[in-house]
């Protein structure tokens, strides 16, 4: 089969640096398109650190092979962590790899010349063709990792949602998990990110149409899933735009917040309610004559803007250049009404002309603060700032790039920062780059045909308010190892410093950290000895052992460790280190799965794997974070026999409504209850995270209830996942549908085929349609049953059923719904007279109705009857005492089996319940 493939993707370093593309074959032009049935995107944020997953799904109505194309926008920032693409029946799984040496020592910069309908461009776009044979489907599954920023006082994720063509599913879920907790939240109505950025967003409305959002205080899930209609009210052309959600966190110490995992620290440190530093800067304005018109127009109103903005404290001056250097004061000047009129006045009598000399204007900038600082004898400490715009190349003077970057690194001499934004398709980005990357800047790119005079505010509000300068962090040389950054020229307001390391003490229970910083004319030192106990809600869930692992503070320092290298190797001059530098950067990239200028992708056909029957089989969830590899089923050694659908275990177990049944093999007896849940609701059925490391959990599922009865709704299980944390961290979720299996690996199996899996001491085996058994370190098993209707009722949902087959491995402390009745014994008195304390069969009936008796639970009288069960499927019938009132039978109220996510481990009840066997007595 022809298969095309092409990538274009751009990877800036910092803020908008470094950029590559990479290209694997042409895409052709095509007359008809392929149908998209399916776009759904889920990215799931563990503190600040996003991992994103996009599943694409397009179908060819067509009588003959169509060209289909898959395109997605993904944030500067991010790195690509996996593709798979899925055609017919071949499967073609992307493997990251080093890239060879002559292609990395050079990295080659290529524009995305491609555009999509409406003549976007955009260097971050990832593009993937596949020719689809007739009446065939292909599947395109992207993943994507990124640390989010802290920007104006808000993290910001930005979905990319445009399909191209209006969609029947079309689905965007955002998950939150911050341990400090969520202190504001909010989704923006789709846009243009790339002709925004203006900061000041009198214009948002509010979440679009078919917007939920749920959150409590550490959790927040956003949900987008707009109808067809509902699309085409937005854009007829299937372009609706960046789906954006903004959210901060709280924060309590000053110091700031530092979370362990697994031997990773990672710290954020973002002070407030300090007084501002007084700045001195220099605007410089390229008049060339290539800013003729909007662009020179819209610069100005944004500087008109940015000058009523500076404070009295500061100083400022303006430069205009083009193949001359225009300065306005020859010196720094004080903010006052008359200054800033008089500033004014000269931006609006510049007019386009003539060359463009980079160097000359940067020279002049630095030497009018150089000697401003140096004539002024400055109590105050402040900060030294150039705001450098420009939209062309060198032209005039001066036009070696190195020779520029060389100059002006001597003359600012680490004591001036330099800030550059570039404006339009022309400019010579990789040099501003450079600029604001070895002067301590930040660079913005500004697209021709967007608002430039609205960005260019909104980036001179991100440094409007410089808080702190010469920040140092530091951590005791003997308890932490290969940290990331620790020295910050400056600190503004409303952003984030993120420093990650390893501990070289796993154990460690208290680590020392030490903030030495300016501030206006205070010398600041912070030490703190900050608590470092393992977080039980700042991930999928900690390992109590230390086993070591992939987890999100593992991710995020190799994220992070990566962007810092990849910055000094494009900084350095220096051969022999540039060279150092690519190999440690390629190395980690190559063993955190990230795409980079100095790593490949390339796709392989997965040997012995098959398409799934049904388009929906394959699935992706993003729900565990660190997972990439998407396959289905996994290439391996032939399936063992599957087991058998009808299959016999305990009946311990809760299914249907749900009903729950607890069975004691020891006396023979058998115990139910019903819980009435709310739909979404997350159970906790077994909670034994502190023990074997097992955490079960089930997420419901809401129907109508049939007509004529006594409830309103009924609730089933949509959903089953299990945490294993001991010997080594798994994630699996079961749906109807779908089984992910996260380990070492991630493997996603359709429910429609049999297949084994296995990962890190967790076994499963998948009998088609019919249960999973999962198996962990053959001491614990559970059986999950597949309930499928093919013309289910209004009041019939596809769901499932979930069965404890062995809990021999489970520990004396397990709780949940059903692990608060493990290892415990029952037994039966006062029962009517023909049934002994022994007996499993049906007692006699009373006069006046069903037999009772009642229940004691620790002290509790808890009144139940007898009465009949279905379960297996309706296989089987079992005989039980039913609790009308399971708030009676069960430890605390239904709000204390709720968990905050699929994989939440942090369990309340049975902390301090005693180990060993409890007796559950019956009269």
């Amino acid at each position: 089969m022809l298969l095309l493939l092409a990538l274009c993707l751009g990877l800036p370093l910092c803020a908008g640096s470094l950029e590559e593309a990479r290209s694997w074959g042409d895409t052709s032009e095509q007359k008809t398109k392929p149908l998209m049935t399916e776009f759904s995107v889920k990215s799931t944020i563990i503190s600040r650190y996003a991992f994103t997953t996009v599943s694409c799904r397009m179908l060819n109505r067509a009588s003959e092979d169509q060209d289909a194309e898959f395109l997605m926008h993904i944030p500067a920032s991010a790195f690509i962590t996996n593709f798979t693409m899925l055609v017919g029946d071949k499967v073609f799984q992307g493997e990251i790899t080093e890239r060879e040496k002559e292609n990395g020592d050079k990295v080659k910069e290529k524009r995305n010349k491609t555009a999509e309908d409406n003549g976007e461009k955009g260097p971050d776009a990832f593009r993937a063709s596949a020719v689809i044979p007739s009446k065939g489907k292909a599947v395109f599954l992207l993943s994507y990792e990124e640390l989010l920023h802290r920007r104006l006082g808000k993290y910001e994720h930005v979905v990319s949602v445009r399909p191209q063509q209006l969609v029947g599913r079309l689905t965007v879920e955002v998950n939150i998990l911050e341990r400090a907790g969520l202190s504001s939240l909010e989704v923006l109505p789709p846009q243009d990110t790339r002709q925004r950025h203006g900061g000041r967003a009198e214009d948002d409305t509010g979440p679009p149409p078919s917007t939920v959002i749920n959150q409590n205080e550490t959790f927040a899930k956003v949900l987008f899933k707009p109808s067809v209609v509902q699309q085409a009210k937005i854009a007829q052309n299937g372009i609706l735009g960046d789906f954006i959600v903004r959210y901060d966190v709280n924060r309590a110490q000053s110091i700031g917040d530092v979370q362990v995992l697994d031997g990773y620290f990672v710290h954020y440190f973002a002070p407030r309610d300090l007084p501002p530093l007084p700045k001195n800067v220099v605007f410089v304005l390229d008049s060339s004559a290539s800013m003729v018109g909007a662009k020179l127009r819209q610069t100005k109103d944004a500087l008109f803007t940015i000058l009523h903005d500076l404070r009295p404290q500061d100083r400022f001056s303006i430069i205009g250049f083009s193949n001359r250097i225009k300065v306005w004061k020859d010196h720094l000047v004080a903010v006052t009404p008359d200054s800033i009129r008089d500033g004014k006045v000269y931006i609006h009598h510049m007019s386009p002309t003539g060359g463009t000399d980079i160097n000359g204007a940067l020279q002049t900038a630095i030497r009018l603060l150089s000697s401003y600082v140096a004539r002024n004898d400055i109590e105050e400490r402040s900060v030294s700032l150039v705001v450098f715009l420009t939209d062309g190349k060198p032209t005039v003077g001066e036009t070696s790039t190195a020779r520029i970057l060389n100059n002006t690194k001597a003359a600012t001499r680490g004591r001036v920062c330099v800030f550059t934004i570039g404006i339009g398709d022309d400019v010579d980005f990789r040099l501003l780059e450079k600029l604001s990357l070895e002067n301590c800047g930040l660079t913005r790119r500004v697209r021709e045909e967007a608002d430039a005079g609205a960005q260019l505010v909104g980036f001179y509000d991100e440094i409007r308010t410089p808080l702190l300068s010469d920040i140092r962090i530091g951590y005791p040389p003997g308890l932490v190892q290969q940290a990331t950054r620790t020295f910050f020229p400056n600190y503004f307001n409303g952003s984030e410093i993120v420093i990650a390391g390893k501990l070289v003490d796993r154990q460690l229970d208290r680590l020392r950290v030490e903030v030495t910083a300016s501030n206006s004319k205070k010398f600041v030192v912070l030490k703190t000895d900050v608590p470092v106990e393992p977080q039980r809600a700042g991930g999928p869930g900690p390992e109590d052992n230390g086993t070591a692992g992939p987890n999100p503070l593992e991710r995020l320092w190799s994220y992070l460790t990566v962007r810092e290298l990849l910055s000094s190797w494009l900084q350095s001059g220096d051969g022999r280190e540039k060279e150092r530098l690519r190999q440690q950067a390629q190395a980690l990239a190559v063993n955190s799965r990230f795409l980079t200028p100095f790593t490949r992708m390339r796709l392989k056909k997965a040997p012995g794997t098959r398409q799934p029957q049904r388009a929906d089989a394959v699935d992706v969830s993003a729900a565990t974070g660190p997972g990439t590899a998407v396959q289905s089923p996994p290439p391996g050694p032939a399936l063992e026999k599957p087991h058998d659908p009808r299959i016999k275990v305990s009946r311990t177990s809760a299914d249907g409504d749900p009903h729950f049944v607890v069975d004691f093999p020891t006396s023979g007896l058998t115990v139910c209850f019903n819980v009435d849940g709310q739909p979404g609701d997350i159970l906790r059925l077994v909670s034994d995270h502190a023990g074997s490391g097992v955490t079960v959990n089930g997420q419901l599922v809401g129907a109508p209830a049939p007509p004529g009865g006594h409830k309103k709704q009924r609730t089933y299980f949509q959903t089953i996942t299990i945490l294993v944390t001991k010997p080594a961290r798994s994630y699996l979720e079961v749906t109807p549908r779908r089984v992910i299996l996260d380990g070492e690996d991630r493997r996603v199996l359709p429910c429609n085929q049999s297949a084994v899996a296995g990962s890190r001491g967790l076994e499963l085996s998948v009998s088609a349609n019919a249960n999973v058994t999962v198996t962990i370190q053959g001491t614990i098993a559970f059986v999950i049953l597949m309930h499928l209707y093919k013309k289910p009722a209004a009041y019939q949902r596809d769901h499932l059923g979930f069965y404890i087959a062995s809990g021999g491995g489970l520990s004396g402390s397990c709780h949940g719904l059903l692990g608060q009745f493990l290892n415990q014994e029952a037994r039966l008195t006062g029962a009517p007279a023909r049934l002994s304390p022994s007996s499993t069969g049906p007692p006699p009936p009373q006069a006046g109705g069903a037999s009772a008796a009642t229940l004691q639970v620790a002290g509790h009288q808890v009144p139940v009857v007898w009465k009949q069960r279905r379960i297996y499927n309706g296989e089987e019938q079992v005989d039980c005492w039913f609790a009308r009132s399971a708030g009676q039978l069960l430890d605390g109220a239904y709000e204390d089996y709720l968990a905050a996510h699929p994989f939440d481990a942090d369990t309340v009840l049975g902390l301090g319940r005693p180990r060993g066997p409890a007796v559950v007595a019956l009269t």
